[in-house]
């Protein structure tokens, strides 16, 4: 169950059931606790999934507290996880086809719904766990669609501002945007893995971000400008990614190299102490990345 605490599910499940009380009806006590697992599992499961590391600030703050909520009430009905993820692609696709559309109130009404989809694009991995029905191919499927959405979502955007004026502006702002939405997305897995240990605490810049400023940008009219925004910090935090990963990177190859030297002394302590030996090293001449 991943991040789920499984001690406090199995103390739930296994509880003791010793003297229960005879309520009315010639139910117990011990009844009326078993019919209450169900629910409180539910819950239990579901309070797991808070604050996931991956959660970028809106998907904390505003997407994820919703989507649980939302998650509860669709986990009743024979629904997938693939269903759901298909759902919120059409939803995306509708918004992008009211931008398309022209005039400040579809604007407006496909930034809500937007924004909807990205809440609800959190259900899918929600229900998956409720369900136990995660597998590796099922979120694939989510992540390609996501890619999908957000493509949409950002032509249709550029569709916008291209009609009220801005034109030529408005194709290659919509162009960086989608470009470094997708340089954001392609670069995320690797970079948020190596870097995992070494930031504890960062605004991850997704897809939640990413739709919230669609939003926005919806809500106050200003679509050729939030496509700029979109294109100015997603570009940027690409190349932001990529030289702070070379360093990184770097080091790392050094670190295995050190081991793997190391590993064949005929010293029965120095295999021991091979992953203390750069960080020493390091200590003796800090500067001496600059030079890798």
């Amino acid at each position: 169950m991943g991040e789920v605490k499984k001690g406090a599910l199995r103390k739930l499940l296994t509880g003791p059931l010793e003297g229960s009380l005879i309520l009315g009806g010639g139910r117990t006590s011990a009844d009326f606790k078993m019919e209450k697992i169900p629910e409180k599992a539910e819950g239990v499961m579901l309070s797991g999934l808070r604050g996931k590391k991956r959660d970028g600030f809106v998907s904390r703050r505003l997407n994820r507290p919703l989507s649980i909520r939302l998650s509860r009430y669709l986990a009743r009905y024979p629904i997938t996880p693939n269903q759901i993820s298909f759902i919120s692609f059409l939803l995306s696709v509708l918004a992008a086809v009211l931008f398309v559309a022209g005039g400040y109130v579809t604007l407006l009404l496909g930034g809500v719904l937007a924004q909807f989809a990205s809440i609800v694009d959190g259900c899918d991995g929600e229900i998956s766990r409720l369900k136990f029905q995660q597998s590796a191919y099922r979120g694939w499927v989510d992540s390609v669609l996501d890619r999908y959405a957000e493509a949409f979502l950002l032509f249709g955007l550029t569709w916008h501002a291209y009609t009220t004026g801005t034109q030529h502006l408005a194709i290659f702002a919509g162009f960086l945007a989608i470009l470094g939405s997708f340089m954001g997305s392609y670069t995320a897995d690797k970079y948020d893995a190596l870097m995992a240990s070494k930031i504890k605490a960062k605004i991850r810049i997704g897809r939640d971000t990413r739709t919230a400023l669609i939003f926005l940008g919806a809500l106050l009219n200003q679509a050729f400008w939030v496509l700029v925004v979109i294109a100015a910090i997603m570009n940027a935090e690409t190349i932001i990614r990529i030289l702070v990963y070379r360093p990184i990177n770097n080091l790392k190859r050094l670190k295995d190299e050190i081991k793997r030297i190391i590993s064949r002394s005929k010293v029965p302590e120095d295999p021991v102490h091979a992953p203390n030996a750069l960080e020493w090293l390091l200590k003796l001449e800090p500067g001496w990345m600059k030079h890798c």
